[in-house]
């Protein structure tokens, strides 16, 4: 039998899971569900919810956590606590 030393460096690169989702897939899953149960429309919004639940999982899957945030920074609106980088629609610097 193989001793295992080094217990912690295995398990480092794990996400965080709330259940049996990840941060993201969570908020992917409880978003669509509260814009249900707020329009009356419960069932739409679980649908709705296990959908992108199911989409995002599948992108991960096929194409790595990595492109997904790389994905994200270039198609989605710059946040201003991320200072040291240059808003995604500046493709070069002159000078």
């Amino acid at each position: 039998m193989m001793r295992k030393n080094h217990v912690i460096l295995n398990h480092v690169d794990t996400p965080l899971r709330i259940l049996f989702w990840t941060k993201g897939e969570l908020l992917l899953f409880l978003a669509p569900s509260v814009a249900g149960l707020l329009f009356e429309q419960l069932v739409m919004g679980l649908l709705v919810s296990g959908f992108n639940v199911y989409i995002c999982r599948q992108y991960k899957k096929k194409f790595g956590k990595g492109k997904l945030w790389a994905v994200l920074y270039w198609y989605l609106p710059q946040r201003r606590q991320n200072k040291g980088f240059s808003p995604s629609y500046v493709r070069d610097y002159l000078g």
